[in-house]
């Protein structure tokens, strides 16, 4: 007698948590599970399977990832789940600890098992694995070495390069050079793999080897010419969309753990990052959101190096319905004049710099392996400006970096006085599994972390308001994000414009010359004049009657 057999079930949710590169993840698992004949369903309640992508970056993301997968695994009890499969970062770093410590979750999936998973899932339903923990196997191509004896290796690319930051407890690294970078700063990353002739004579460099998952990034050999992707994962489809152009990282910051688990630094090619983005346009996708883990060593791997980054820029802006490009995590030790110049140049590209910045004190950003202090990142800032004068900026910082003293903050805090950067993230440091800076001398006590973390805080919230009341009086290309009904508001109409990045920053509310909503559809893009700025939002005024007034 044949046994039954379960089919991938019909209806699947995904639970995105942390950044951008994920909700790229989910999407590209929707899209596999949609060709199946699966349907996407937003509520995990009414899913017959729930993926919990995760995240682990810091200590809160951790934790949040742990009680999004307990609540999704009590759907199965309370909702109409048959089982919960853990994907993402905090999967592939932390698998059998995951599988131990909540043994409600029926799979661990780690990134090599991405593309075949509606098949796992349908073994799951079938009871026929055997091991929970799949597809993580070992550490991915290059990734760094966990070894704290190894030296730091110096190849300086100009005679004022600056004295390379002690580092005891970094891996092997190499410093990187280039004439065309805005700040002259070293980069420090890990060396290049070298391929070996087999009489061992010579080498060469090669690309970081590529993982399973990246095969999802890739453009197949015989059907569509962009690669799998089913949008609108955990809510409705928006006129914006993330374009995920590369995987992992070669940095070696002593704070972040995330090349350990994500691998060596792999460029996207070209032809096959446009074509995405033509498909994205397709779809309705106004604005394009670049991201990876590092941006701007894109195409350093490629023919044509980092000079393609520029290329980029100007082949998406010339993508059909494409209105709007936006570039994430930027390192300044990274940016080149180039790329600077086609920011501030190219009319569809904001001129929006997310700096990855995490620290202005130079003794600070030294212990993080990273180059440049406060000087330099001004210089940078002043830059854009000049090129560009209504640039505006992003960045993040860490307080209670080891060895931070109060002078280290003070330098921080005259910085973010100095240069009125729009939008800023600040962390209290968390101590990272097999990060250097876990391990580093003079730690600072979380109390104390938390106590400049607090006064940071309050100087940076005064600082933003004065940052977006700046732009009362302007007129702004505003895209309308949402529609929507706020408690004690009523309907609101929600965009942004080149100033505000979905997910982290603020937004612009829209609304007619009498005061009330204006009546515009998801997706459209208007001009207003901001008439307010409550906080960091913005509040501004479009006539819908007046002709031009929208596209």
């Amino acid at each position: 007698m044949p046994t039954s057999v379960t089919p991938v079930p019909s209806r699947v949710a995904i639970v995105t948590l942390g950044c951008g590169r994920n909700e790229v993840d989910s999407d590209q698992l929707a899209g596999l599970f949609h060709r199946e004949g699966a349907s996407i369903v937003d509520d995990p309640a009414t899913a017959d399977v729930v993926l919990v992508n995760t995240c682990t970056f810091i200590a809160p993301a951790k934790q949040e990832s742990i009680d999004t997968v307990l609540e999704a695994c009590q759907l199965k009890e309370d909702g109409q789940a048959r089982a919960v499969l853990v994907v993402g970062c905090m999967a592939q770093r932390y698998p059998r600890e995951l599988a131990d410590a909540i043994p409600e979750a029926d799979a661990i999936i780690g990134f090599d098992g991405y593309g075949r998973l509606p098949a796992i899932v349908e073994d799951v339903l079938n009871g026929r694995i055997t091991d929970r923990v799949i597809g993580v196997g070992d550490a991915h191509p290059g990734s760094r070495p966990t070894r704290r004896d190894l030296p730091l290796m110096i190849a300086p690319s100009a005679p004022t390069a600056e004295v390379v930051p002690e580092a005891p407890a970094a891996p092997a690294t190499i410093m990187t050079g280039g004439a065309d970078r805005a700040l002259g700063l070293q980069v420090i990353e890990l060396p290049p793999e070298l391929e070996r002739d087999p009489d061992g004579a010579s080498s060469r460099p090669v690309r970081g080897g590529a993982t399973a998952q990246d095969e999802l990034d890739r453009m197949p050999a015989s059907g569509p010419r962009f690669p799998l992707r089913h949008l609108g994962v955990g809510g409705p489809k928006r006129p914006w969309a993330y374009l995920k152009i590369a995987s992992g990282c070669d940095r070696v910051c002593t704070f972040c753990a995330i090349p350990s688990f994500r691998g060596r630094f792999r460029s996207r090619a070209l032809d096959e990052i446009v074509a995405e983005a033509a498909w994205l346009a397709e779809q309705g996708t106004r604005e394009l959101v670049l991201v990876s883990e590092n941006t701007t060593s894109w195409g350093k791997d490629l023919p044509g190096g980092r000079d393609l980054q520029a290329r980029l820029l100007r082949e998406l802006a010339e993508v059909d319905g494409v209105e709007r490009i936006r570039l994430m995590y930027l390192q300044p030790a990274e940016l080149t004049t180039p790329l600077l110049e086609a920011i501030a140049s190219e009319p569809k590209v904001a001129s929006y710099y997310d700096l990855s910045l995490q620290h202005v004190s130079g003794p600070v950003v030294s212990r993080m392996a990273r180059s440049g202090d406060h000087e330099r990142f001004g210089e940078l800032i002043r830059k854009a400006r000049a090129a560009d004068p209504d640039a505006v900026f992003r960045s993040n910082f860490i307080l209670g970096f080891p060895g931070e003293t109060d002078h280290d903050v003070d330098v921080l805090e005259s910085f973010l006085e100095e240069h009125l950067l729009d939008w800023v993230g600040l962390f209290p440091f968390s101590r990272e599994d097999g990060t250097p800076s876990d391990h580093l001398p003079d730690q600072v006590p979380e109390a104390l972390a938390r106590e400049r973390l607090a006064r940071i805080s309050e100087t940076q919230e005064r600082l933003a308001d004065l940052a977006a009341a700046r732009f009362v009086g302007r007129h702004l290309d505003v895209l309308v994000d949402e529609r929507s009904d706020d408690e004690g508001l009523g309907e609101l109409t929600i965009g942004r414009s080149y100033r505000e990045a979905p997910d982290t920053d603020g937004e612009v509310q829209l609304i007619t010359g009498e005061g009330g909503p204006a009546d515009l559809p998801v997706g459209r893009t208007v001009t207003a004049k901001v008439v307010d700025a409550v906080g960091v939002d913005l509040i501004a005024e479009v006539d819908v009657a007046t002709a031009g007034g929208l596209r």
